[in-house]
């Protein structure tokens, strides 16, 4: 009994935290010509379990998906098969780069969460802080950045990575 009543309090704890993305999620796109240069003279970097750091420096010319998330949070999980899968089916595009950022940074418990879920789907933490156009108090957020290191979108709440129209999205940025 006392069990039950612990997860209940951790899945109830988990929802307080997860509340903001459990009604609408929001998708913020930014408009062509919108001066989004964010990334001009910051160099954002992830960790990974490792110990290497990857730079948005060393990612231009690419399209990168950062995905933030936690193992508490419900959202999160959801939309962890998907994100995987597109992983899978896009880890042999070398234009295309797939960050799974953890931001509780704890990468051992992160890659044994990953490892007992047999997803392959490599895990970052964040190893600088987010810009402020970024940074958010919510997750899931998934954000998108062109070629050139600009914000193209930024979605708070959970996704569908297997939407072919996402999909497209991703291939025809790549091309650009």
């Amino acid at each position: 009994m006392r069990k039950r009543v612990n997860y209940s309090v951790l899945f109830l704890v988990s929802l307080l935290f997860c509340s903001p993305f459990l009604g609408k999620a929001s998708t913020r796109s930014v408009a062509e010509g919108e001066d989004n240069g964010w990334t001009e003279g910051y160099d954002l970097s992830f960790r990974d379990s490792k110990n290497n750091v990857l730079t948005l420096n060393q990612l231009k010319g690419k399209v990168v998906v950062i995905n933030l998330w936690a193992t508490w949070c419900p959202p999160c999980l959801a939309e962890m098969p998907s994100l995987d899968q597109l992983y899978q089916d896009f880890k042999s595009n070398d234009r295309i780069i797939i960050l799974s950022v953890d931001i509780d940074g704890n990468l051992s418990a992160s890659r044994k969460f990953m490892a007992k879920r047999k997803y392959s789907l490599p895990v970052y933490q964040l190893n600088s802080a987010l810009p402020n156009g970024l940074s958010t108090t919510s997750i899931p957020t998934t954000i998108i950045l062109d070629k050139a290191g600009k914000l193209v979108i930024k979605h708070v709440g959970g996704m569908n990575f297997g939407s072919q129209k996402f999909r497209k999205s991703l291939l025809d940025l790549s091309k650009e």
